[in-house]
């Protein structure tokens, strides 16, 4: 009886919330022009920080907003965006006794220019001096210019530069600032780089050793330990790495100011002072100073050593006013909720709402279309909105209602689940066992068994759809391959279908994140296919990340399931290079091979994009065949798209995987771009 009173009562309030619903959205989609386009997606409405998508709806949203320096396209390549050029070049400095012997040197390299102009020779572009120190620029950075110029001057004996690092128990900013303001010992410091918040190292010129003395008294005094200072090395110069980037002129921000290299150098000073787990921070460590030069229009960019990857941190990261950053120095998300900052991208914010967000085209002329995003959406509004064609995209896709859909895609991959093997197990530091394991690996199972839109992995190390991506082969199923090979090596399987040696049984343990229903289906369905190889597999489960991060640093682990986070870098050396292999370092699975040691220093220090593909290839052909880890499938989102008022021809653009920016600017009108559309400019 209540059952029916309540079904009585409640279905002329379902009635009229439908009528209420349809009639918003029916206004909604005669007010918006006929290339607007509808999007309705589950989530709460985003903050839409830049810098922390915590979605990949998200994520897309911004990068229609806001603009960075370079970007990777759909295609894979590096292409212009804030900036239209970059430029490496090479700095080279270093002090003497006085300003008058800096100035001699000076001269005696000006007298090299000369009929045979050795100038041209080296790639020597600039030398001054400021004081007693001599400056030099190369535009050529992988050469041996350097060495020669200095040789030149090398009887008028340089100072050496010792270069220090130091380690304190508390944060060492402040304590730092402070030795900085009152000593008279610290001129000699030329350089200073933080490490973190509780260290740092530092360049000093000529003797250091009362400068080292005095800096030990004043960070020690009011603390019971000792601050740690280590002499890292010394050289006879400096040699820093500089990246130029101009910025493109006609640039605005979207309330009409103009975009400098100013808000481009607190955009990343701003991302050095957080912890956010920003793409590429490794490169962004890397960096010195930053430095907006020539009237605002070019960025200038000093790194401590070789490192070509650098320039992966400048694609695809949104820079932001430096007005915003100036007015929100500990940016929240409540900020970019609250007071979200102009953007330079292709579209502005022109409404938000509590449940909704309309953006518009900054350029009408470019037939880019406008969206307006409906969010908290529930799947009844969802239902209502695909049978009244009112919507054109639909964010995830409705697991019901297939006839109501026109195409479903999915989004690119922004990481992949991958099992990396502890090399130094006792079982499984043998190679011809981890590729059984590989090869008794069915994908195309895991992916029908287990939650979530997975794709396809390749066996690459690196980011797929890159110019750089090598697509390397994974190996192929063959469960009985797989048995054969245990066998070979001494491995029979037993009765109980258990591999068995001489000695023991091939067993080992899996490491797996907890609370992830992906992370936990995929690591059962992986025991299941093991076993059937002859491995008797037992999961243990780390209870959250700061756990797991120290059990991989120990290497107390086996076997452990890892999230892969792709990014625009081709540095591997932190993961494979043997000098990372001890406890603490990023070595984790404990490859240590002199061979692939030097193929990693090579690929970090290339600063030519060009060439990078060239060095991979030849990096895998020598770290694949160890299988150091096992890459199962990349995960992905899922949306359909429907025919709403916006026409079909919205969705003609969509093929494979697809972003927003696809929509906005339809790739069948733009030509498929060169693999790297910015070209390496020298000085006239």
């Amino acid at each position: 009886m209540i059952l029916i009173r309540t079904l009585i009562l409640g279905f002329p309030l379902l009635i009229a919330a439908l009528a209420c619903w349809a009639a918003v959205v029916s206004k909604r989609s005669h007010e918006r022009p006929k290339d607007g386009l509808v999007v309705m997606l589950e989530q709460n409405v985003p903050a839409l920080n830049p810098f922390l998508p915590t979605t990949e709806a998200e994520r897309q949203i911004t990068d229609l907003v806001h603009e960075p320096l370079l970007r990777i396209d759909e295609h894979g390549a590096l292409q212009p965006a804030l900036a239209d050029l970059w430029r490496w070049s090479q700095e080279v400095t270093c002090w003497f006794g006085d300003a008058a012997t800096a100035q001699q040197a000076l001269e005696r390299l000006q007298a090299q220019i000369g009929e045979r102009n050795r100038w041209s020779e080296w790639h020597l572009d600039s030398a001054q001096t400021v004081e007693n120190e001599l400056r030099l620029r190369f535009t050529e950075i992988a050469g041996t210019g350097a060495q020669q110029a200095l040789e030149v001057i090398a009887d008028l004996r340089p100072q050496p530069a010792a270069i220090w690092r130091i380690e304190h128990e508390t944060p060492l900013r402040e304590a730092w600032d402070q030795f900085m303001a009152a000593s008279p010992q610290a001129k000699p410091i030329r350089r200073v780089w933080f490490d973190g918040t509780n260290a740092c190292e530092i360049v000093v010129a000529g003797s250091a050793q009362r400068l080292i003395d005095e800096l030990r008294t004043s960070l020690d005094a009011g603390t019971a330990k000792r601050t740690s200072l280590t002499l890292r090395g010394e050289v006879g110069a400096l040699v820093e790495p500089v990246l130029d980037l101009e910025i493109r002129p006609g640039r605005f921000w979207h309330d009409g100011k103009p975009v400098t290299a100013e808000d481009a150098r607190v955009t990343f000073e701003f991302l050095r002072r957080n912890d956010w787990p920003v793409p590429n921070r490794e490169a962004l460590r890397h960096i010195q100073s930053l430095e907006a030069h020539n009237d605002g229009t070019r960025l200038h960019v000093t790194f401590r050593k070789r490192y070509g990857p650098a320039l992966g941190a400048f694609a695809d990261m949104p820079i932001l006013p430096t007005a915003w950053l100036s007015a929100h120095p500990q940016a929240r998300e409540m900020d970019f909720l609250k007071q979200p900052p102009p953007g330079a991208g292709s579209h502005r914010i022109a409404s938000r709402e509590m449940r909704s967000l309309i953006l518009t085209p900054v350029q009408q002329e470019k037939e880019a279309p406008r969206f307006l995003f409906s969010f908290a959406v529930s799947p009844l509004m969802t239902q209502i909105g695909m049978r009244t064609r009112t919507v054109d995209l639909v964010w995830p896709a409705p697991a019901a209602d297939h006839t109501q859909l026109t195409q479903r895609r999915f989004t690119p991959p922004r990481q992949r689940l991958v099992v990396l093997w502890n090399t130094r197990h006792d079982i499984l530091k043998n190679t011809r066992f981890r590729a059984a394991l590989a090869q008794a690996t069915d994908i195309g199972d895991l992916i029908r068994a287990v939650p979530g839109r997975l794709g396809h992995a390749d066996a690459s190390f690196f980011a797929p759809g890159l110019w750089f991506s090598t697509r390397a082969p994974r190996v192929p199923f063959d469960l009985d391959q797989a048995r054969q090979t245990l066998a070979d090596e001494g491995w029979p399987r037993d009765v109980e279908g258990l591999a068995r040696g001489a000695e023991r049984a091939f067993r080992f343990t899996l490491l797996v994140p907890d609370g992830d229903t992906l992370h936990r289906r995929t690591a059962e369905r992986l025991v299941e296919q093991w076993r059937r190889l002859g491995a008797f597999v037992t999961l243990e489960f780390a209870p959250d990340a700061p756990a797991l991060a120290q059990r991989l640093r120990e290497h107390r682990f086996d076997a452990v399931l890892l999230d892969q986070r792709f990014e625009v870098s081709w540095d591997q050396l932190p993961w494979w290079h043997s000098s990372q292999a001890d406890s603490g370092g990023t070595n984790f699975c404990g490859i240590a091979d002199p061979q692939i040691d030097l193929q990693l220093e090579a690929l970090a220090a290339e600063f030519d994009p060009a060439r990078v593909p060239e060095r991979l290839r030849s990096l895998e052909s020598q770290l694949l065949p160890l299988h150091p880890l096992l890459t199962l499938f990349t995960s992905h989102e899922e949306a359909a798209t429907l025919p709403g008022a916006a026409g079909e021809t919205a969705t003609e653009a969509l093929s494979g995987t697809w972003t927003l920016r696809q929509l906005a600017v339809p790739t069948k009108h733009l030509p498929t771009p060169p693999l790297i559309d910015l070209k390496l400019r020298l000085p006239e």
